[in-house]
């Protein structure tokens, strides 16, 4: 009788069990849920918000100085995102002020990571040379913040492009790199060239100078012309 009665009160509490440990799992991803970052709030509190299909991954073995040819067409051969139309980010710049990626312009998105020694060099290289009287042009060149990191040297970004007297629009990311993601960078700085359509042109991964810069914006309002 005592086994029987042992046996009818485990069943009794089996229930109980199981509905406890399905209670804790669910309390558990709904804390998941509430404390990850939001994916529309970027890393410095402001608003960040890209939309667009993702573009694939640029290839490893990429040939960046393709951009040097008149021809960017050449870099579209070896670009798996070509004429693919851009994602657009829209957000808050580094004053709070609502801006967007979308134009009418051939554009220029440069990634940017604050400890990146490279990053570093590139913005002192073009902030040079806008002071020394560089031209843009028709093309327009937004840097976005990403891949920040508190533990590492420059933070917050903000603070570190304002010393450098930045001249340029800069979106900051989320704390899950989403919209870094989103373009498939590979590596600091990276850039992607986009048409006047709004059509990825090319992706390029690294530091240049200014003269190679210079050559950069001939060559993309170039291509933007005669597409």
């Amino acid at each position: 009788m005592a086994t029987r009665k042992n046996i009818k009160t485990k069943r009794n509490l089996t229930p109980i069990f199981v509905g406890a440990i399905a209670g804790l799992v669910l309390i558990f991803f709904l804390a998941l849920f509430f404390i990850q970052p939001s994916s529309e709030e970027n890393y410095l509190g402001g608003n960040i918000n890209v939309t667009g299909d993702q573009l694939p991954d640029l290839s490893i073995d990429f040939n960046r100085d393709c951009v040097f040819f008149e021809n960017l067409n050449f870099c579209q051969q070896l670009e798996p995102a070509a004429n693919m139309k851009a994602p657009v980010i829209n957000g808050t710049d580094l004053n709070g002020n609502t801006i967007t990626s979308e134009n009418n312009s051939p554009t220029i998105l440069l990634f940017l990571a604050h400890w990146c020694g490279y990053c570093q060099v590139e913005v002192k290289e073009i902030q040079d040379w806008i002071e020394d009287g560089g031209d843009m042009g028709r093309v327009k060149m937004f840097s976005i913040l990403t891949s920040i990191n508190s533990s590492q040297p420059n933070y917050p970004p903000d603070k570190w492009l304002n010393s450098e007297g930045w001249s340029f629009q800069s979106f900051t990311d989320n704390e899950l790199n989403g919209v870094a993601q989103h373009f498939g960078i590979r590596g600091f700085p990276f850039w992607v060239l986009i048409d006047s359509d709004g059509e990825i042109v090319t992706r390029l991964s690294g530091s240049y100078t200014k003269d190679q810069f210079e050559i950069i914006l001939s060559n993309l309002d170039k291509y933007d012309k005669e597409n």
